[in-house]
């Protein structure tokens, strides 16, 4: 069980990371910054539909004429490229913060 509230924990953050993509200001910015240098088109597109948009997996394969794993690979390789850049750039947002 506790893996399972950790996925939707995660979930929960990297939603409202990315929403902050359409939040004006700075950090908005460099978060805007940062999928566009960090994720392939195909990784941003299917983070959005799937954290923003909220759709589910299944919905996105249809959609896009994809398979499921197709769109679970693309998004865990999408969220591990996001992950490592807010690790090693954690300066970067946070002086955005405190700005």
């Amino acid at each position: 069980m506790k893996g399972s509230e950790d996925k939707k924990l995660e979930y929960e953050a990297l939603q409202e990371f990315i929403g902050l993509l359409y939040v004006g200001g700075n950090l908005g910015s460099r978060v805007r910054l940062a999928m566009n240098e960090e994720l392939t088109n195909r990784q941003r597109e299917l983070i959005d539909l799937y954290y923003l948009e909220q759709m589910s997996m299944t919905e996105i394969a249809q959609s896009l004429g994809i398979s499921p794993s197709t769109v679970s690979r693309t998004l865990k390789r999408g969220k591990g490229r996001l992950k490592k850049y807010i690790k090693y750039n954690g300066r970067y947002f946070a002086e955005a913060l405190s700005e």
